[in-house]
């Protein structure tokens, strides 16, 4: 049977054949699931510092930097073994709301309602009395 077709018919089938069976291994190469630790390429290594007090695309307001930057901080403590009690956490979060009007300084007039939507907040005060006892965590806030 092979003695039917001419070399050169032969030839370009090899070829045709050999670059088929490349692409099908590059294809199924490309689409193998891997676990992400053990993928080296084509990572582009992203220290959280350099995002410090940068604006981000996903950052909707001014005020979404110096949030999310303080916010960031507050994890590296807890990351460093620091341990913020649920009382401290809780001593942040009212801060972070009292504070809202000077960290979203530009925007906090026009867009209060927007800015508290997109923070989840139900209020925030302007003005708050805070008092911190002893066993409130006031050695690290």
């Amino acid at each position: 049977m092979i003695a039917n077709f001419d070399e050169t018919i032969l030839n370009i089938f090899d070829r045709h054949a050999s670059k088929m069976r490349d692409a099908s291994r590059a294809r199924r190469d490309a689409v193998q699931m891997r676990a992400s630790v053990e993928d080296k390429q084509n990572t582009n290594v992203v220290d959280i510092r350099d995002t410090l007090g940068v604006r981000q695309p996903t950052d909707k307001y001014d005020g979404c930097k110096n949030l999310r930057t303080l916010r960031t901080l507050l994890s590296m403590v807890d990351d460093r073994g620091f341990e913020r009690s649920a009382h401290q956490m809780q001593f942040h979060s009212s801060f972070e709301r009292c504070v809202a009007r000077v960290v979203y300084k530009r925007d906090w007039a026009t867009s209060r309602p927007a800015i508290m939507r997109l923070n989840e907040w139900d209020r925030c005060a302007s003005e708050v009395l805070i008092s911190t006892p002893r066993r409130f965590g006031k050695t690290f806030s």
